[in-house]
């Protein structure tokens, strides 16, 4: 096919042009609001989050892009964080509720913005996980904070870390944002997350899910989500047209964000 007759999006497009990056914005434009967005090549989700300073006391969501049907079910699904108490620990978030009764992506970003409420500051917080195209291990991932970057792995194989230390010879599977917990302190801990996740991710970047007539096809494991529930499994239709390619750069993830929230419009 002629590269000007490809469909935009698909994989013999998009990999090579550069990696598989994740993008999660944290926002708390006053002392009880927390808005959080995530963006990567297959989603983009955004919540806004209220609380008291002890627990969570209002959620809602949005869904730009969506890569199944039923996800759009899930939004109304963060309800479930109402009264979760403010932690720095995601394991405590994560058990507050039943995360296969939610979307797996959106629940991670409003996990973050859990987090960040706990942290009592005003102000922002961005995490850029990135994870370069490649064909056989070993390779590396990244994650920066604000700029900064925070951990590099070399990757021994697609689940298992091979250096630096102390994640050398880790699985990202089995209990791994526990052992983080234990191991490194909670800001180290939850950047590890965020990489842990992207990693994971990152193998999806190399499936061509447009050309999924519906999740089963793509090989999503049916009762992990919200989704992938037995009553909405085998409905879980594609919605065509909702890649991104953000492998050249991540200059245009979650550009949109202030204008879905009259919280950040004056941030």
């Amino acid at each position: 096919m002629p590269q000007d007759e490809r469909e935009p999006g698909l994989v013999r497009n998009r990999h090579g042009s550069g990696a598989f990056r994740r993008r999660l914005r944290m926002v708390a434009p006053d002392p009880h609001t927390v808005v959080v967005g995530l963006e990567d090549d297959m989603h983009h989700y955004e919540a806004a989050l209220a609380h008291d300073g002890r627990h969570i006391t209002g959620a809602s969501a949005a869904g730009p892009r969506m890569p199944w049907e039923p996800c759009s079910g899930a939004l109304d699904q963060l309800q479930a964080l109402v009264g979760c108490p403010l932690t720095t620990t995601a394991s405590e978030v994560f058990a507050w509720t039943d995360v296969r009764q939610q979307c797996t992506h959106l629940y991670d970003a409003a996990v973050l913005g859990v987090l960040h409420a706990a942290r009592g500051r005003v102000g922002t917080r961005q995490y850029d996980a990135t994870v370069p195209d490649w064909d056989q291990p070993p390779f590396d991932a990244w994650v920066e904070r604000d700029g900064t970057e925070v951990f590099r792995w070399r990757m021994a194989a697609t689940l298992e870390i091979e250096s630096p230390e102390p994640f050398g010879g880790r699985r990202l599977k089995g209990g791994f944002v526990r052992w983080c917990e234990q191991a490194l302190n909670p800001e180290a801990a939850e950047a590890a997350w965020v990489l842990q996740r992207t990693v994971w991710l990152s193998g999806a970047r190399r499936v061509e899910l447009e050309d999924c007539d519906n999740a089963i096809i793509s090989g999503l494991i049916p009762n992990v989500c919200w989704t992938s529930q037995p009553e909405r499994y085998d409905i879980a239709i594609r919605r065509r047209g909702t890649l991104r390619d953000h492998g050249p750069g991540p200059d245009r993830m979650l550009v949109d964000m202030p204008a879905r929230w009259p919280q950040l419009r004056d941030t």
